[in-house]
C-alpha cells in the first residue's frame, strides 16, 4: 500500500461497511452450493481455496448436518463456509445474504451453531497448549511481524472481536486461559481488516464492560440491603409487558390479530383475558408466537372466560414452567439475567362487580395461594382485567397505591387493593401521571364511560423496576379493552431447551426420475468400499454417505407455517386500525358516534374478508387434496383431509408426575417420561421361572451370510413414509435404487453375521409416544412406538423371511395375529358363530375375554431366549437377536428434545419387524401349556376341543362350565407370569351365554367381571348373539368421521370423483367394518341405507325437496344399495375362508353345531342361517361352494360381481 485513504473515502466505506445489518430479503438468491463457485470466486470469499474446503471438511470431520435451536438446518458444507467468510472478513450478516442465499437471523444461528460445535469437539486442545507461547513478548513479536508485513495504518475498515465465544465468556474459561499477566487475557484479541486486504491482530488490556469482566484477575462482591426494593438491570434492559381483554379468540384470524399488534408494540409477553378458548395447552402461530392458554376443562364446556399469554420465540425460550389454574387465572415462570432471580407473571380474569360473594371470594383465595407459593426473592406481576375501579384516592393504601388512578374505587376495587395490599403489589396503573385517555382501559358501549379495570401490578420489593404504566390506544382487537402496556427494568434469560437431532429430507422429490438419477450418480460416487474397516468404521462411513447425499441432493424439510390472512385483508385490518385512531381522537359525542359508525362498517368488511381468507385456505388444501388424488398419492390426500378436518392429536404439553402434580418445563417433563418409560421397559424378573426344553432338532433353515439377492429383496420390502431413526436415514433413500444400497450394505451385513455384533446405532431407538384414550397428561395414557435403525430393519427382515415360514407351522391354529391369511374378522365371525349356535342348540357357554398389562413391554427376554431354542431356531439367530437386545438402549422424543439415554431389559420392541414374531412364541407357549392335557373347552368335533381363539395378546377363553373355565383361567395366569406377564383384572370381562350358574370367575382372588356386551376386536359381541348394537356403534362412528370432514363436502373445489373417494376411505370403511359378519334385518338395513344417503345427499348437494329417488342417488353417485356392498364383502370374505385348509378352526365353524337340543318352535333368525338360506336359492351346497371357491376369478366374477349384485 504506497498511500493512506483521505478521510472522506474512508468514511464512504465506513458508511458501506458499518456494522448495523442491511434489512433486505433473501428469497431473491439462490441456495449456497459449492459445487457452483468458481475456484477464483471461493478464494475471494473464504480466502481458502475450492480444492482444499472437503479436505477440511474431513480434517475437521465436520458432521453432515447443522441442526439449530430455533429448527435452522444447514449441510456441513454450508456450516463451514459460513464460518470461513465470518473469519476471513469484516463482514455484516446482510453482506453474506448474496452468497448463501439465507435471511440475517438463519445465518446469526448457523454462524453461532458451527462455532459451538468447534469449540464442543476442539475445545480441549485450549487446556491441553503451552500457555507460555502467548506471553506478552510473544504477541509483541507477533504484532511487529504484522505490522512489518502490512504497514499499520491511520484508518481501519472496522475490528474484529478474535475470541472464540467460550472462552470469554463463561468466566470460568477465562481463568482457565489465563497466562499470569495481569488483565491481559492469553486469546484475547481484535483484528483490524486494513485497506491492503491484510488482517492486522492486535492486543492490549481486557476494557471495562459487560463483555470484558474485570474480576479475571480479582473477585468483586456487591451486596444490597434486602430490605431495600431492587432493580434487576440498568434501564437498557427494560422489557415490555401488556395486558389485554380482547373480548374472544374464538374467532377465524383473531389470533393473527392480536400477534400482529403484539409485534407492532414490541411486547415480550402478552396477558389475554377472555379467550373464551376452552380446555388448555399451548399452540405456536404462523410468525412463531407461541400461545399457552387456560379455559374450562370440562368436555362440552361453554366458550366463556379463558385465559393465555402470548409470548415472543424469545420469552418462550426464557419461560421456565407455566400452569392453567383454572379458567380465570393462568400463570408461568420465566428465567431472567439475574441469576437468583425468577420472573412469576400471572394473567387474570376477575369476576365482575355484579358476580356472587362467592366467586369473588373463591377467585381471590386462588390468586392468594398461587402468590404465596412464589419464592420471596423472585419478581411477581399480576396482571389482567380485574373489573376493579381503585381510583386516585390512595389513603389507606400509600404502600401499594400512587395518586394517578382514575375515577372513584368500588366495591370490586377495594377487594383488589386489599389483595395488593395482603400480598405487598404495587398497581402500576396510580404510580405515573398521564392524561386520562392514557389510563382508561375499557370504553362503555355508549362511548361516554370509560374506566380503569384492567391492572398490571409487581411485588413492592421491586417497585423501582417498573419503568411505566399506561394504555396504547391504538391498539386494535375489536375489543372495548385498551391495550395496557408497562415498561420494566427486566431482562429474560433463555432457558435451556434440548435439541431435537431429528433430521427430515425431502424424500417426495425421489418421486421425480431425474432426481432418483442423480441420487444414485451422488452415492455411488461416494461408496468406496473397504475391506479393512471394523464394524462401526464401516457403519459410520455408510451412514456419513447418505446421510451426505441425502443432504447434497434432497435438501432438509423445514417445517411449513404459512399464514392464510392475505395481505389484502391485513390492509383492511389496517384500514379498521386507522379509524380507531380517528375514534380516539374524536371530542365531541357526535363526532365519536360517527367515527365509531366508520369504524363497524369496516370491522364487518373486516370479518367478512377473513370469512373469505379462511374459506379460500380451505380451497387450496382442496385442490391439494385433489392432486394428490390424481396423482395417485393417497398419503398426501390422506394428510390433507385431516387438515381439512382439523384432525390433530397434538400430545398435551403438560405432563404429570408420579405424584399428579403438573410439571411444564420441558427439561423436566423430559425426564419424566424418561422416568416412566424406564419403569415400564424394565419389569421385575417372574418369580418363578419356567422350566423349557430345548428342541431335539434345529429348524431347516438357511444360516449362511445374507446374499445380496435377499438384501435387495428386503430393501425393496420396506415401507416408505415411516419415520427415520437414529441413524437419519429414510427408507427412501435405499429404495431409491436397491441394488446400489445391497451393494453398500453388503460387506457390512456379512460382518455383522460373521462376528454376531451390531453398530451402537442400530441398538438404539428413539420412543415416540402416541396418545390413547384418558387424560393425555397422564404417561400411562401413552403407547410408545421405537424409531430404529433403517438398515438395522434390512437384517432385521432377512431374519424374519428366513424363520417365519418353518416356525409359523409350528404355532397353533387359534392364533390370527401377525400371521400370513388370518385377520381379525376371522376371530369375530368364529365367536359371532359359536354364540348363535350356542343360543340356538340351547347350550351353555362361557367366554373369558383376557387382557394384559402392557404384554410387549413385559415379556422377560431370559425366558424369550430359552424359548426361542424350544421352538428350534438355530444358535446363530438367537445370538444376533439376542445381541441387539441386550444392548438396547432408548432415548424419548418429546416437543423438541430426546431425553437421556437408558437402558432396557424387558418386553420386545415396539416398532421392531421381529417384536411380533418373537411375542407369537411367547403366546404359543403359555396357551399350549395351558391347554395341555386338559379338555376345558367346548366340543369342536368328535375328537377336538376348542378352548379358545387369539390375536395376538387379545385372548377369548371358551368353555362349557363354569369350573373348566375357572380352571383354564388359573392355569393360563400362573403360565403367563412365568414370562413376566400379568392378566389386567380390570379389563378382563366374563360373558356368560344360556348359564344359570351364578359363581364367579376369578383371576388369584379376584372376581372378574361380567358383561352382556364386549368390544372385541373392534367389534361388539352380545349374549344374544345378534350385531344390532354392532350396527348402531359403527353408524355412530362415521357420523363422527363424516361431520369432521365437512369442509370437504362443501368444497367446491374438491371434485365430485374424490369426495367419493374419502368418502369411501374416511367413512364408509368406518361404518362397514366387520359387516362381514353382521346378521342383518330389514330395519338394521333400513338404518344404514339412511345414513348413507344422508351423507350423499349432503356431498351432492341434493335437498329432499328436489324430488330425487334413492335409485337416482346411487347412480349420481356410482353407489350401489348398502345391503349389496355388505352382501359382496361378506361373500368375497366367505370365499377367502373356503380356499383355508379343512381343519381351519373358521371353516369348520361355517359348518359347526354343538351338542344340545334346539327348542321348539321358528329358530331364530341367525348369520349362519341367512348364509345357507343365500346359498340354497344359488342353488349350492357348502362343499360345492368349497370347489367353486377355488377358482378366485370365477368367485370374483360369478358369486361376487354377479350373484350379489342381482340380488334383490
Amino acid at each position: 500500500m504506497e498511500e493512506i485513504i483521505d478521510e472522506e473515502e474512508f468514511a464512504l466505506l465506513y458508511e458501506a461497511y458499518k456494522p448495523s445489518n442491511l434489512p433486505f430479503s433473501h428469497s431473491a438468491y439462490e441456495k449456497f452450493s459449492l459445487a457452483n463457485k468458481d475456484p477464483a470466486e471461493c478464494k475471494a470469499d473464504f480466502r481458502v481455496e475450492k480444492r482444499d474446503i472437503p479436505l477440511l471438511l474431513d480434517a475437521l470431520r465436520v458432521p453432515p448436518v447443522f441442526q439449530c435451536r430455533n429448527g435452522t438446518i444447514c449441510d456441513g458444507v454450508e456450516g463451514l463456509c459460513i464460518m470461513l467468510k465470518r473469519f476471513a472478513y469484516p463482514c455484516r450478516y446482510s453482506d453474506m445474504i448474496p452468497i448463501f442465499g439465507r435471511s440475517v437471523p438463519e445465518l446469526s444461528m448457523i454462524s453461532n451453531e458451527v462455532v459451538d460445535w468447534m469449540y464442543t469437539t476442539h475445545g480441549h486442545k485450549i487446556t491441553q497448549w503451552n500457555h507460555d507461547l502467548l506471553n506478552p513478548a510473544a504477541l509483541n513479536q507477533y504484532a511487529d511481524a504484522i505490522s512489518n508485513k502490512g504497514a499499520a495504518l491511520k484508518n481501519c475498515f472496522g475490528f474484529i472481536d478474535g475470541t472464540v465465544r467460550p472462552i470469554s465468556r463463561p468466566d470460568a474459561n477465562q481463568r482457565i486461559v489465563y497466562n499470569g499477566h495481569k488483565r491481559v487475557h492469553a486469546l484475547k484479541f481484535q483484528s483490524v481488516a486494513l485497506p491492503n486486504g491484510l488482517i492486522g491482530h492486535l492486543y492490549g488490556p481486557v476494557g471495562r464492560g459487560s463483555s470484558h469482566r474485570q474480576h479475571m484477575t480479582q473477585r468483586r462482591e456487591s451486596r444490597q440491603d434486602p430490605t431495600q426494593p431492587i432493580a434487576l438491570l440498568s434501564p437498557k434492559s427494560a422489557s415490555l409487558l401488556g395486558t389485554w381483554n380482547v373480548r374472544t379468540m374464538f374467532q377465524p384470524g383473531r389470533a393473527t390479530i392480536i400477534a400482529h399488534e403484539m409485534k407492532r408494540y414490541k411486547l415480550s409477553i402478552l396477558g389475554l383475558s377472555e379467550t373464551r378458548w376452552t380446555s388448555s395447552g399451548e399452540m405456536k402461530l404462523a410468525d412463531g408466537t407461541t400461545i399457552i392458554y387456560s379455559g374450562h376443562q370440562d368436555d362440552g364446556a361453554p366458550h366463556t372466560e379463558g385465559v393465555a399469554f402470548m409470548l415472543t420465540s424469545e420469552s418462550r425460550r426464557a419461560m421456565i414452567s407455566w400452569e392453567p389454574i383454572n379458567s380465570r387465572i393462568i400463570t408461568a415462570r420465566f428465567r431472567t439475567k439475574h441469576k437468583k432471580i425468577t420472573a412469576h407473571i400471572i394473567q387474570c380474569y376477575a369476576p365482575t362487580n355484579d358476580s356472587t360473594k362467592e366467586d369473588k371470594d373463591d377467585f381471590y383465595g386462588v390468586l392468594t395461594e398461587i402468590v404465596d407459593k412464589a419464592k420471596e426473592r423472585d419478581l411477581v406481576m399480576i396482571m389482567g382485567d380485574f373489573n376493579a375501579k381503585i381510583g386516585e384516592n390512595n389513603r389507606g393504601y400509600e404502600q401499594i397505591m400512587g395518586k394517578h388512578g382514575l375515577g372513584t374505587i368500588n366495591e370490586n376495587g377495594e377487594r383488589f387493593a386489599d389483595f395488593c395490599a395482603d400480598c405487598n403489589l404495587v398497581i402500576g396503573g396510580s404510580l405515573f401521571p398521564h392524561k386520562t385517555a392514557h389510563k382508561a382501559t375499557w370504553v362503555s358501549p355508549d362511548h361516554v364511560t370509560e374506566n380503569q379495570i384492567d391492572h398490571i401490578c409487581i411485588s413492592q420489593k421491586f417497585r423501582r423496576s417498573l419503568l411505566d404504566t399506561r394504555v396504547k390506544r391504538g391498539a386494535d382487537a375489536a375489543s372495548d379493552h385498551h391495550l395496557l402496556v408497562a415498561r420494566v427494568r427486566l431482562k429474560l434469560k433463555r432457558n435451556y431447551q434440548p435439541r431435537n437431532p431429528r433430521i427430515k429430507y425431502n424424500v417426495h422429490y425421489l418421486m421425480d426420475s431425474d432426481t432418483v438419477q442423480s441420487f444414485r450418480l451422488s452415492l455411488s460416487n461416494r461408496f468406496q468400499p473397504l475391506q479393512d474397516l471394523n464394524i462401526e468404521d464401516e457403519w459410520s462411513d455408510i451412514k456419513e454417505s447418505i446421510n451426505r447425499t441425502c443432504v447434497e441432493v434432497l435438501g432438509t424439510k423445514t417445517a411449513e407455517h404459512k399464514e392464510w390472512i392475505t395481505p389484502g385483508t391485513m390492509g383492511s385490518i389496517s384500514k379498521r386500525k386507522h379509524l380507531k385512531e380517528e375514534y380516539n381522537r374524536s371530542r365531541t359525542r357526535r363526532e365519536k358516534a360517527e367515527a365509531h359508525k366508520r369504524y363497524e362498517a369496516a370491522n364487518s368488511e373486516v370479518k367478512r374478508k377473513i370469512k373469505q381468507d379462511k374459506r379460500e385456505y380451505y380451497d387450496t388444501l382442496a385442490t391439494k387434496a385433489e392432486e394428490a388424488a390424481a396423482h395417485g398419492n393417497m398419503r398426501d390426500l390422506y394428510d390433507t383431509t385431516r387438515k381439512l378436518a382439523g384432525k390433530f392429536q397434538q400430545t398435551s404439553s403438560q405432563v404429570k408426575d408420579k405424584e399428579g402434580n403438573i410439571l411444564t418445563r420441558e427439561d423436566e417433563q423430559l425426564k419424566r417420561w424418561a422416568q416412566y418409560f424406564n419403569d415400564l421397559l424394565n419389569r421385575p424378573p417372574p418369580p418363578e421361572l419356567p422350566i423349557i426344553p430345548e428342541a431335539s432338532a434345529e429348524l431347516n433353515v438357511n444360516c449362511g451370510k445374507p446374499s445380496k439377492l435377499e438384501i435387495v429383496r428386503s430393501i425393496k420390502m420396506l415401507k416408505s413414509g415411516k419415520a427415520a431413526g437414529p441413524d437419519n436415514i429414510p427408507p427412501e433413500s435405499l429404495k431409491a435404487d436397491p441394488d446400489l444400497s445391497a451393494d453398500i450394505l453388503y460387506g457390512l451385513l456379512g460382518k455383522i453375521w460373521e462376528e454376531e455384533e451390531m453398530p451402537q446405532d442400530w441398538n438404539e431407538s428413539y420412543i415416540v409416544k402416541l396418545p390413547k384414550k384418558g387424560d393425555r397428561r397422564e404417561c400411562k395414557n401413552y403407547r410408545g412406538i421405537s424409531l430404529m435403525s433403517t438398515a438395522g430393519k434390512v437384517l432385521n427382515r432377512i431374519i424374519l423371511l428366513r424363520l417365519q415360514g418353518a416356525v409359523d407351522a409350528t404355532l397353533r391354529d387359534q392364533q390370527a395375529g401377525f400371521r400370513k391369511d388370518h385377520s381379525c374378522i376371522d376371530q369375530i365371525a368364529t365367536l359371532r358363530i359359536i354364540i348363535e349356535q350356542s343360543i340356538e342348540w340351547n347350550t351353555s357357554l362361557y367366554v373369558n375375554f383376557i387382557d394384559f398389562e402392557k404384554a410387549f413391554d413385559s415379556l422377560d427376554r431370559s425366558v424369550l431366549w430359552c424359548l426361542m431354542r424350544h421352538y428350534g431356531i438355530p444358535g446363530k439367530f438367537i445370538r444376533i437377536i439376542k445381541n441387539s437386545y441386550d444392548k438396547m438402549t432408548c432415548r424419548v422424543l418429546h416437543a423438541s428434545g430426546l431425553s437421556d439415554s437408558f437402558a432396557v431389559n424387558t418386553g420386545v420392541k415396539q416398532g421392531c419387524l421381529m417384536a411380533p414374531f418373537l411375542f407369537l412364541l411367547a403366546m404359543d407357549w403359555i396357551m399350549k401349556e395351558t391347554t395341555r392335557e386338559q379338555r376345558n373347552g367346548i366340543q369342536w368335533n368328535l375328537l377336538e376341543q376348542l378352548e379358545d381363539l387369539e390375536f395376538a395378546d387379545d385372548i377369548a377363553l371358551v368353555s362349557s362350565n363354569n369350573q373348566q373355565m375357572q380352571d383354564k383361567t388359573a392355569r393360563l395366569t400362573a403360565n403367563s407370569i412365568k414370562l413376566g406377564l400379568h392378566p389386567n383384572v380390570s379389563k378382563t370381562k366374563v360373558m356368560k351365554v344360556n348359564c344359570t350358574n351364578n359363581r364367579p370367575v376369578k383371576v388369584r382372588d379376584t372376581i372378574l367381571e361380567e358383561v352382556t356386551s364386549f368390544v372385541y376386536l373392534g367389534s361388539v359381541v352380545s349374549i344374544d348373539g345378534g350385531s344390532d348394537e354392532d350396527i348402531k356403534v359403527r353408524i355412530n362412528k362415521a357420523r363422527v368421521a363424516f361431520n369432521m370432514l365437512r369442509k370437504v363436502w362443501s368444497s367446491h373445489v374438491i371434485s365430485r370423483r374424490t369426495k367419493f373417494r374419502i368418502f369411501n376411505t374416511n367413512v364408509k370403511a368406518v361404518l362397514l367394518y366387520g359387516s362381514e359378519t353382521w346378521r342383518t334385518t330389514n330395519q338394521t338395513s333400513q338404518k344404514l341405507q339412511t345414513f348413507v344417503n344422508k351423507c350423499l345427499r349432503r356431498i351432492l348437494k341434493i335437498s329432499w325437496t328436489d324430488r330425487v329417488t334413492n335409485e337416482m342417488l346411487w347412480e349420481l353417485a356410482g353407489e350401489e344399495p348398502i345391503i349389496t356392498q355388505i352382501s359382496k364383502r361378506k361373500w368375497r370374505w366367505i370365499g377367502h375362508i373356503l380356499r383355508k385348509p379343512a381343519n381351519n378352526i373358521t371353516r369348520q365353524a361355517l359348518r359347526w353345531n354343538p351338542q344340545g337340543k334346539r327348542k321348539r318352535g321358528r329358530p331364530r333368525n341367525s348369520w349362519r342361517r341367512g348364509v345357507e338360506s343365500q346359498m340354497r336359492n344359488w342353488g349350492h351346497t357348502w362343499a360345492t361352494l368349497g370347489r367353486f371357491a377355488q377358482d378366485r376369478t370365477r368367485w370374483r366374477t360369478e358369486v361376487v360381481n354377479g350373484l350379489c349384485s342381482n340380488r334383490s
